[in-house]
């Protein structure tokens, strides 16, 4: 498994010593499956079924505009047990054991590490598998459902899931650290005015409707954050496993709505955006109340893209980034008129 600093990494013994820890099972072949951000990932074979291992990746192993980027494997474990715990059919992989929960630590504490069922299938393409994406709207109102305590990323433990934040501001900052307007910002700081100022004025009278998603009345639940294709797994059409649960965090439930529409709707007609919200809201006004939201923190995702993409120097996605935020904002501010 190729990649800088891997070499601080445990080896395919060391896995296979993991997963018989976690299952009792007598572990056959283990095998690498690729490196993310955070973690690298083995296959490994266990009695009659197929896991993956992620352990994370030690800061110094990291490119550096990752090393702070927690891989919450715990926090994951958390939650894909609280969801199966309510639907055991729910689209997650079942996770089996993390070093957070084991009795017995078989890498002796140096790295976290999570054991879960292997998910396999294709990523979704929304105008293809509408079914799938009515699985996952059911299965995000599961997600935003689950008890929390407090507000933002989450706290990286087995046992609770607890945002670390005290408010809901601070919350999304946790996220995303530079989230206009939640930032207290000007909005001529943000790099949009510089590539499309003709929308600095419907930005300017979004502020304050915005800035109401961090009061107490705002609907917040625990979110994965970031839906984008390679996350959503397809099989038999329909959702076989919602993947990366490692920037949850309790934010507006908009947020996911919002990722979703990011990633699958926008300039696609916004037919998957309504197949979705049908099968997460069944209540037509309650529904029409998270279209809104959506529509709006859709423009904070997208302004928060045109600062990533600025600063990376990807002008593709910068490009992106604006054509979304020019579809969005007509429809985020005619819901707030």
């Amino acid at each position: 498994m190729p990649g800088g600093g891997l070499g601080l990494m445990p080896d395919a013994a060391a896995i296979a010593r993991v997963v018989r820890e976690a299952t009792g099972e007598a572990p056959g072949e283990v095998r690498p499956l690729g490196r993310g951000v955070t973690c690298v990932a083995w296959a490994v074979e266990a009695g009659r079924r197929d896991l993956a291992v992620l352990v994370e990746i030690p800061p110094e192993g990291r490119g550096a505009p990752h090393r702070a980027d927690p891989a919450n494997l715990a926090a994951r474990h958390a939650i894909h047990r609280a969801l199966r715990a309510i639907d055991p059919a729910a689209p997650v992989p079942e996770s089996v054991a993390c070093s957070a929960s084991a009795e017995r630590d078989p890498l002796g504490g140096r790295w976290s590490w999570q054991v879960l069922a292997l998910a396999s299938g294709e990523p979704l393409d929304a105008t293809r598998h509408p079914q799938v994406v009515r699985d996952l709207g059911r299965l995000l109102a599961l997600l935003h459902a689950l008890p929390f305590e407090g507000w933002g990323a989450l706290e990286d433990r087995a046992d609770v899931i607890r945002g670390r934040a005290s408010t809901p501001a601070d919350g999304l900052l946790s996220r995303w650290a530079r989230l206009w307007p939640f930032d207290g910002r000007p909005l001529l700081a943000h790099p949009v005015v510089r590539h499309a100022p003709d929308l600095a004025g419907a930005l300017g009278d979004l502020r304050e409707p915005l800035l109401r998603y961090t009061e107490a009345s705002a609907q917040v639940g625990v979110c994965h954050t970031d839906l984008y294709r390679e996350h959503l797994l397809v099989r038999d059409g329909r959702l076989a496993a919602v993947l990366d649960l490692g920037d949850a965090a309790v934010v507006p439930v908009a947020f996911d709505l919002a990722s979703f529409a990011y990633y699958h709707a926008a300039h696609r007609g916004w037919d998957p955006l309504a197949a979705l919200l049908e099968a997460y809201e069944p209540r037509r006004v309650m529904r029409e109340v998270r279209e809104a939201e959506t529509y709006q923190l859709l423009v904070v995702l997208a302004l928060q893209k045109v600062e990533k993409h600025t600063s990376s120097g990807d002008a593709a996605r910068l490009a992106e980034a604006i054509e979304v935020l020019r579809d969005a904002l007509p429809r985020a501010v005619r819901r707030d008129a």
